[in-house]
């Protein structure tokens, strides 16, 4: 039932004439206003988001890159929304799993009498404070019905620094990352 056949149901007598066209404009405005509702209402769940995307975006503080697909950007506002955080190495290897990358965290160590043995790197003091992420393998993303908008690529992959960004902003402040790509 649409929201004019409602308007005529409260009028006491049946109205004819010119009020016939002011009850079905009124009506199509109401019957606008609900649709807008119900889509504004799909917009409350970032997995679904499409034009509230952005605010998502900047509440959660993301960036996405300029060529960024609908579908890395709704992923990466739930993965902001979900994560829990740490400091871990298991930490930082599930969020990198999580953007689709495959990587090891090895944290250097000086060379120390009584510790290392003969073979192992001479690294000086200051390298307590450094450690290396082994990146292998790539994040993809496929074009997919219903994830993905018209004029989007069948195929997009994140620019590497998209990893190195994320790491860079949730390290400890006092210690460097060395990224291998080999």
């Amino acid at each position: 039932m649409s929201h004019s056949d409602v308007i005529k149901l409260l009028f006491p007598v049946e109205l004819t004439g010119v009020s016939d066209d002011d009850i079905a404009l009124e009506g199509q405005v109401l019957d606008d206003v609900e649709t807008q509702a119900r889509e504004l209402l799909g917009e409350m769940f970032p997995e679904r988001s499409v034009k509230c995307l952005t605010d998502w975006e900047r509440v959660c503080g993301l960036t996405p890159a300029a060529d960024a697909t609908l579908q890395s950007r709704r992923d990466n506002v739930v993965r902001k929304l979900r994560e829990r955080g740490g400091l871990s190495r298991a930490y930082f290897i599930a969020l990198a799993a999580a953007m689709g990358y495959t990587i090891t965290i090895e944290e250097l160590q000086p060379f120390m009498a009584g510790w290392s043995s003969a073979g192992d790197p001479l690294y000086e003091e200051g390298v307590r404070f450094i450690w290396r992420v082994k990146v292998s393998g790539q994040a993809l993303y496929y074009f997919r019905a219903g994830l993905s908008t018209g004029g989007e690529r069948l195929l997009w992959w994140p620019s590497v620094t998209a990893l190195e960004d994320l790491f860079n902003n949730l390290k400890p402040a006092h210690t460097y990352i060395i990224f291998d790509y080999s």
